[in-house]
């Protein structure tokens, strides 16, 4: 086994086997809890000035895009800072974003073409996010230890760099999500919904 094989296993081992998992189930409230509420949402107000729907809009460009996602990761990395209450609120909130979403968009389409609008970047957006959360759990795991005498130090130089890696590794798969939602997802959004009016 090589250093680097090795490594990239130790990494997983502390960082995400148990933390990702936790914020999976965080995510996941927040979007039963989204989905919940969603449907107190008037579908009207999904209809913008143009009469474009919010979830088509006319223009989205990979910046704008890049820029958002790498500032909430940044938000939900910073979580560290919280004891990992950041990290929470903030996976509870794109949670419940996504949920609402999803109802509200069901309310204008079919389940397939909100499906084509959600997972080509999400696939790649989610699991960074994710990674992310799992360095503000960590950390903010690591605090309440050593808040109560169960760690020696708060963190060492290896949480710092490994962190690091962690980070610029989900920066690396925004950059790619950013790029799919800009290039690709609307395109096959509405190649899916063609397909469904011809059908219908």
């Amino acid at each position: 086994m090589t250093n680097r094989v090795r490594a990239a296993r130790g990494i997983a081992r502390r960082w995400l086997r148990g933390y990702v998992l936790a914020a999976f189930a965080t995510l996941l409230l927040g979007v039963v809890i989204g989905y919940a509420l969603g449907a107190q949402v008037p579908a009207g107000w999904l209809q913008q000035g143009t009469g474009s729907s919010a979830f088509v809009p006319d223009r989205i460009t990979f910046g704008t895009l890049l820029s958002n996602n790498l500032l909430a990761i940044t938000f939900i990395s910073l979580g560290a800072a919280s004891a990992g209450a950041l990290t929470a609120f903030a996976l509870l909130l794109n949670g419940v974003l996504i949920g609402a979403v999803v109802q509200i968009a069901l309310r204008e389409t079919d389940l397939l073409t909100v499906l084509a609008l959600i997972a080509p970047h999400g696939i790649v957006e989610i699991p960074a996010l994710l990674i992310v959360s799992a360095i503000g759990y960590r950390f903010g795991h690591r605090t309440i230890r050593y808040v109560r005498g169960l760690e020696e130090v708060l963190f060492t130089r290896r949480d710092l760099k490994e962190a690091g890696v962690l980070y610029a590794v989900a920066a690396l798969m925004i950059v790619v999500a950013a790029w799919i939602e800009a290039e690709v997802t609307l395109a096959v959004a509405e190649r899916v919904a063609d397909g469904a009016a011809v059908e219908a």
